[in-house]
């Protein structure tokens, strides 16, 4: 097996029992959520803003209306009060709801008209300033927030209102008041027409940054594809062919080399038999990796097929000795524990030539989990190993870890190795890494 001088210490802690790594996604995926969480993150504070500005000038229009509608249109200071606060919450309740904002400010309109209409006369009338400042900030903030035909029905109603208070509260239509009325609708129809020419820049700069969020997933994926291609034509150009030549040398000893007696001969037949097992194998992740719809689907092995693997291993002269269960796992669980037992004998010929191995593949924590525990002793020759990327227990750890299972790698007291793979049986709805 691998035997690195000392583990990181992110390996360290990621081997550690209970603890669970979380689940890998793809560069693209990642940048993609990222954005939208940054998106997200911006759309919410435009809100609070939006709301905190709009009631700091609510506020602001309460403390002026209220003495000026108590005092200079002669109300009461009770029902000057009671109005202003429903007028001037009406924007408020318009970030949120547009309805609210829509129905508090008629009603509040309404009811300042009424009560200020003794001094039509003297002061503008039927929309004083304060008045006519809140309805407009509250037609401002339904054009921006809602559909434009919330803002139009405001506005509509402000003009039904300016036309209809006169003729019902005073019999009379003055001057003053049509020009009163006048300035309202004007008023209150360019801050409308403001408020959508926003609201479509904003949805227009929101639509244009999805698509360049879509356009930035897509070329990072494009990046993906072609670096996955580049892999796959390196594999198939270089270790395809090699194990190519390896089953023709191997299935052919026996017609180049008269003579062998039948133990060698054994030897090459399976020598041969394995190498067209990986390259099968070989042919389904090229497929895998150029995105092939007609890729190999030929079942992949699993739990069942680990003592098969043991008993081809033991072709090659080891001494190995297995241990099995029969518990019933996910697909995913038992390629998992198929790789990391062909992965865990592979490294213990390599580096420990002669020694024996020992695997034990047993369910654990009451069936919820599935160990996969695989020894070996001391080797018995020094040779030199046979070079290998040294990725082997890196390989087992993410095999692993994508599972949420754990990983313990180590040497053991005799001068052997050892390494324990807890996998979790009770999968989640997603357990593959992205």
């Amino acid at each position: 097996m691998d035997h690195p001088p000392d583990a990181a210490p992110e390996e360290r802690a990621a081997a550690a029992p209970g603890t669970r790594r979380p689940r890998r996604m793809s560069p693209g995926l990642r940048a993609l959520t990222r954005l939208d969480v940054t998106t997200a993150s911006i759309a919410r504070r435009e809100v609070v803003w939006l709301w905190t500005l709009v009631s700091i000038i609510s506020v602001a229009l309460v403390a002026i209306g209220w003495p000026v509608t108590a005092s200079v249109y002669g109300t009461h200071p009770a029902a000057a009060m009671a109005l202003t606060l429903v007028h001037c919450a009406a924007p408020i309740l318009a970030v949120r709801w547009p309805w609210a904002g829509l129905g508090a400010s008629v009603v509040g309109a309404l009811g300042l008209m009424i009560v200020t209409a003794g001094a039509a006369a003297a002061w503008p009338w039927p929309w004083p300033v304060t008045v006519l400042l809140a309805h407009c900030l509250t037609v401002f903030v339904l054009a921006l927030r809602h559909s434009w035909y919330w803002a139009a029905s405001l506005w509509s109603a402000g003009a039904m209102l300016t036309v209809l208070a006169p003729a019902v509260i005073t019999h009379a239509a003055s001057e003053t008041a049509v020009a009163n009325g006048v300035v309202l609708v004007s008023l209150s129809g360019g801050i409308a027409l403001v408020g959508v020419l926003v609201r479509l820049w904003n949805l227009s700069v929101v639509r244009m940054e999805q698509a360049e969020r879509l356009s930035a997933a897509e070329t990072t994926r494009r990046r993906e594809l072609e670096e996955r291609n580049r892999i796959a034509r390196e594999l198939h150009d270089v270790v395809a062919h090699s194990m190519s030549v390896i089953t023709v040398q191997a299935s052919t000893a026996r017609y180049r080399q008269p003579g062998l007696d039948e133990a060698i001969q054994q030897e090459f037949e399976e020598i041969a038999a394995s190498s067209r097992r990986a390259l099968g194998e070989m042919r389904g992740l090229l497929g895998i990796l150029r995105g092939h719809d007609t890729a190999p689907t030929a079942p992949l092995p699993g739990l069942p097929d680990v003592a098969d693997l043991v008993e081809s291993t033991r072709a090659s002269g080891a001494e190995i000795s297995y241990t099995g269960t029969d518990t019933d796992v996910p697909d995913v669980v038992g390629l998992t524990a198929f790789r990391l037992v062909q992965e865990a004998l592979s490294n213990a010929l390599r580096h420990a030539p002669g020694s024996a191995v020992a695997v034990v593949v047993s369910a654990a924590n009451d069936g919820h989990d599935l160990r996969v525990h695989v020894t070996n002793t001391a080797p018995e020759r020094s040779d030199e190993p046979t070079p290998g990327a040294r990725l082997g227990l890196a390989g087992i750890r993410e095999r692993a870890h994508a599972l949420g299972g754990t990983v313990s790698a180590g040497p053991t007291p005799d001068g052997g190795f050892e390494l324990t793979a807890t996998l979790p049986v009770a999968q989640d709805d997603d357990p593959l890494p992205r």
